[in-house]
């Protein structure tokens, strides 16, 4: 028995060898581990097998070669956890585990070795089994030895409760991956632990080290993935969003999946459909040497159509034999349908179903590009297109914009184009025979009626550029039409107009304000002026800051001039933050002065609030100057509140929280003047000039300002009246209890210097 235990571990060691040579040539997954896994089963066994063969009366070479097989072992079950902790992808949180387990092993190898002259591990005595006919060394174990068994024992413990673990979560069709390696394992320990009990004369569970090593080969690298592999290959074929028809070599069809029997359902068996369809294929597609043909194809499945992509495979083996085919349908009917629509949106208004800006450009110079007939730029404009979504709601305005362009669609012929630039902005390039200015007017006026029951009456501008040169960028024209817009606006008695050339001048003046502004700035060309606000006892209270550019050259600057030309470019914010802290910085000096009573108000403009944070601007200025905030006052006007009202609300809220007053001005001029004061936290009401102009209905109108003035009173908010201009207006005022008052009456805007000789 012994001679067959020798000569069968010789064996296993010869396989083991094979194995790593059939391994090393075929790289799989977790090849590294299991070719070191194998290796240190080599070395173990062969280290056992020398360690039996030492014959007696050779001790300290028996004690040196079952010290190798010891720590061999040692070796063996540290490399089974390196495998079983990347075959199973569960690792511990950082390489110090196996960093110390490692230095142990190693620590309890060199202790091994030490033994070989120490004996502190364990001592062997050599002893005659007459039973077996042969030698055998008995070892005598001693308490180190029991803590390298415990070292081993968790190590194998540890591998297999990874194992363990992941066999329960695995899927049923992934446990076998596991199961396999987990029970040899088991079968291993359960052997080498027998041994130990019935105290056996020989270590039996290393030709199991052996097997194991092997069997994980097999099952962990080859056995278990291709069988996992198959199932894997069903459950794609069967789960596959894309159609199959499987053939084998005579062209008969052997599988069809869900998705291709979904596809080609109907009366007909499903595997007839699939043979008539490679033979039609094959006749379509005679005389082809390719493996692999894709095609567009369509069919009809209840009722529409539906746009599929085939491609037909063969497979063929080394030597050009036919194995079979299959086809894979792919249902490219949603692909289609969003590429049309992504398409269709690229180039379209979604609202109104126009042209886009980008699609429009391209159709004009298109249309140009080939026509010889005079053309013209028609664009049209709803004024304050906006208000009409807050009185009436945003469905009636889509409606509204749909009907337009409806309106403009019926009117357009073949060689013409129409779009929706952007909100109530629409543009069409037409021949300028077929544009007729009366009935397009007409037409929009329908458009815009609300009703006799309703007093809002929509005003519309039509801007007409007659192109003189169709290499004109095609956005030129456009600006060329709404220019003459602008000439227009405001004026309720005109419709349409049409570009001139005298308007280049207007844009060349825009174009030199915008040119010279940063430097006026930088160079404080801008003054601040004021004009008085006095008290109904005709004691000063404070004034307005009104903004004059005194230009090097022309002069005084209207503020007409270049104040809507800064609105319109966006840079009134930087005229408004400099006369700010012109304010806040006269205040300073002035409360320097002792002439603390005096206050200053400054205009908050619509665009002040999406170009800049207003809370934070002002809380910079009360930080830089040293002046009461009180007196500095902060104007706004009614028509900036209906403009993103809650943000706004949340910036006044902010400005009061640091102590600034705020006034609201042009009082009346706007649509929602009342709605807006039961909510907007305000301190000051400044009433708009209009109800002092001269009216048929001057009795309704002093009702209508006596009653806003006896309101703000109620409110307990002062009240200003602006465009105070003659001295019947003041006693009319004083009358109604107005509080302060402000216009040429008493004085007009002047320079500060003027301002303080007179009143300071």
């Amino acid at each position: 028995m012994f001679q067959a235990l020798v000569t069968l571990l010789i064996i296993l060691i010869i396989l083991m060898i094979v194995c790593v040579r059939i391994v090393s040539k075929k790289v799989v997954r977790n090849y590294e581990r299991a070719i070191h896994l194998i290796w240190a089963a080599i070395v173990t066994a062969a280290c056992y097998t020398v360690f039996i063969l030492v014959p007696p009366g050779h001790d300290k070479l028996a004690v040196f070669t079952s010290g190798l097989y010891f720590l061999a072992t040692d070796w063996l079950v540290v490399f089974l956890m390196f495998f079983v902790a990347d075959y199973t992808q569960i690792k511990p949180p950082s390489k110090l585990p196996r960093y110390t387990i490692a230095i142990l092993t190693g620590v309890d190898s060199v202790s091994f070795i030490i033994n070989t002259f120490t004996r502190h591990m364990y001592d062997l005595q050599s002893v005659t089994a007459y039973e077996l006919g042969a030698n055998y060394w008995d070892i005598q174990l001693k308490i180190p030895h029991a803590v390298h068994r415990m070292f081993v024992y968790g190590i194998v413990l540890y591998s297999l409760y990874i194992l363990t673990y992941r066999l329960i979560k695995a899927p049923v069709m992934y446990k076998s991956k596991y199961a396999s390696i987990l029970f040899q394992t088991v079968a291993v320990v359960g052997v080498n632990v027998l041994c130990s009990i019935i105290k056996a004369k020989y270590d039996y569970s290393v030709i199991l080290y052996a097997s194991l090593a092997m069997s994980i080969c097999y099952f962990a690298l080859y056995a278990a993935p291709r069988k996992l592999l198959e199932r894997i290959h069903f459950t794609v074929v069967e789960d596959s969003v894309i159609g199959l028809f499987s053939y084998d070599s005579d062209g008969k069809c052997v599988g069809v999946n869900q998705v291709a029997r979904e596809l080609f359902a109907g009366d007909e068996d499903i595997f007839a459909i699939a043979d008539r369809y490679l033979a039609d294929w094959i006749e379509e597609h005679q005389g082809s040497s390719l493996s692999v043909i894709g095609a567009e194809r369509t069919m009809i499945k209840n009722g529409e159509k539906v746009y599929i992509y085939v491609t037909y495979q063969k497979f063929l083996d080394k030597k050009r034999r036919n194995l079979g085919s299959c086809f894979q349908f792919e249902d490219r009917t949603e692909v289609v349908r969003n590429f049309k629509e992504e398409k269709y949106r690229a180039t379209h208004d979604m609202l109104t179903g126009l042209l886009n800006r980008e699609a429009f450009e391209d159709e004009v110079r298109r249309i140009l590009s080939r026509v010889q007939e005079p053309y013209c730029m028609v664009c049209s404009n709803i004024q304050d297109f906006k208000l009409i979504n807050e009185l009436y709601g945003a469905e009636v305005g889509d409606k509204l914009l749909m009907a337009q362009a409806d309106m403009i669609r019926g009117e357009q012929e073949e060689n013409a184009a129409s779009a929706r630039i952007y909100a109530d902005k629409f543009s069409s390039l037409l021949p300028k025979r077929s544009f007729d200015e009366q009935m397009f007017i007409e037409n929009m006026s329908r458009i815009l009626e609300f009703g006799e029951e309703s007093s809002f009456r929509p005003h519309f501008y039509i801007g007409v550029y007659d192109i003189t040169n169709v290499n004109e960028p095609v956005w030129t024209m456009y600006d060329k039409a709404i220019m003459a817009i602008n000439t227009i606006r405001g004026n309720y008695g005109k419709n349409v107009a049409y570009y001139c050339e005298e308007l280049l001048q207007s844009i060349m003046e825009e174009r030199e304000i915008l040119g010279e502004f940063d430097r006026a700035i930088e160079e404080e060309r801008f003054n601040m002026f004021l004009q008085p606000q006095i008290a109904n006892n005709g004691t000063i209270v404070g004034a307005e800051a009104l903004v004059r550019w005194i230009h090097p050259e022309k002069g005084m600057v209207n503020p007409g001039v270049f104040i809507p030309t800064l609105e319109k470019a966006g840079l009134i914010h930087k005229l408004d933050l400099y006369m700010w802290e012109s304010a806040a910085k006269k205040l300073e000096e002035w409360k320097e002065q002792g002439k603390e009573n005096l206050s200053i108000s400054v205009n908050i403009s619509t665009k002040d609030f999406f170009y800049m944070d207003v809370c934070k601007a002002f809380r910079a200025l009360a930080d830089k100057y040293d002046f009461d905030i009180k007196k500095l006052k902060l104007e706004i006007t009614e028509s900036a509140l209906i403009e993103n009202v809650g943000e706004i609300m949340k910036t006044l809220d902010g400005l009061h929280a640091l102590g600034y007053e705020i006034e609201i001005d042009d009082f009346g001029s706007g649509y929602s003047s009342l709605g807006m004061l039961k909510d907007i936290n305000a301190d000051i009401l400044k009433i708009d000039m209009i109800f002092l102009q001269e009216t048929k209905n001057i009795g309704r109108s002093n009702t209508i300002l006596k009653n806003i003035i006896s309101m703000s009173k109620e409110l307990g908010m002062p009240n200003i009246m602006e465009g105070v201009e003659t001295k019947e207006q003041v006693d009319f005022l004083k009358d109604a209890g107005c509080d302060m008052f402000q216009g040429y009456y008493f004085a007009k805007p002047m320079s500060i210097e003027d301002f303080e000789k007179e009143y300071c």
